[in-house]
């Protein structure tokens, strides 16, 4: 019996050391829906092997960087905002021929979306800015509204492939 009390007497002191702020798991309601899950289509591209890589999005130095591999487009959009760089990685994407569409995460509150086709642009070398160009729908969500717009996003320099 002595024993018994002790660790009794032990279990509670452990039990009133922890006065500070826990943090808590909330339960997850039963219809709740992840709205992140990632689903990277498998397709099919016809598009050559450099015409992955960063595409301008602003003057800003904003980009985005579509990878397109075994079939599969994955990427990422990166946003500066006054200094500020914000990365949102693609969570859904389609690859049809040359024609791609993408959705990303959605990162304090804003998310993009893209449908559109990458192009042949106007410049001689992949070496040159503007060789692909990302053509398309753009679409900003923010604060419950959207803002779309026609795009022609030109490509970073890059190696010939």
């Amino acid at each position: 019996m002595r024993l018994l009390g002790i660790v009794l007497l032990g279990a509670g002191v452990v039990a009133t050391a922890q006065t500070g702020p826990m943090l808590q798991q909330r339960p997850a309601p039963a219809q709740q829906q992840p709205t992140n899950t990632v689903d990277y289509e498998k397709g099919f591209s016809t598009l050559p092997v450099n015409a992955s890589g960063e595409y301008e999005l602003d003057g800003n130095g904003s980009v985005v960087q579509i990878t397109i591999d075994q079939d599969r487009l994955t990427g990422y959009v990166s946003k500066i905002d006054q200094g500020t760089a914000l990365t949102l990685f693609f969570v859904r994407t389609s690859i049809q021929g040359s024609r791609v569409s993408f959705t990303t995460k959605t990162v304090h509150g804003v998310s993009y979306s893209f449908t559109g086709s990458v192009v042949r642009g106007e410049k001689a070398s992949p070496s040159e800015e503007g060789f692909f160009r990302l053509a398309g729908q753009w679409t900003l969500y923010r604060d419950g509204g959207r803002e779309t717009e026609w795009v022609s996003l030109k490509s970073t320099p890059r190696d010939s492939q």
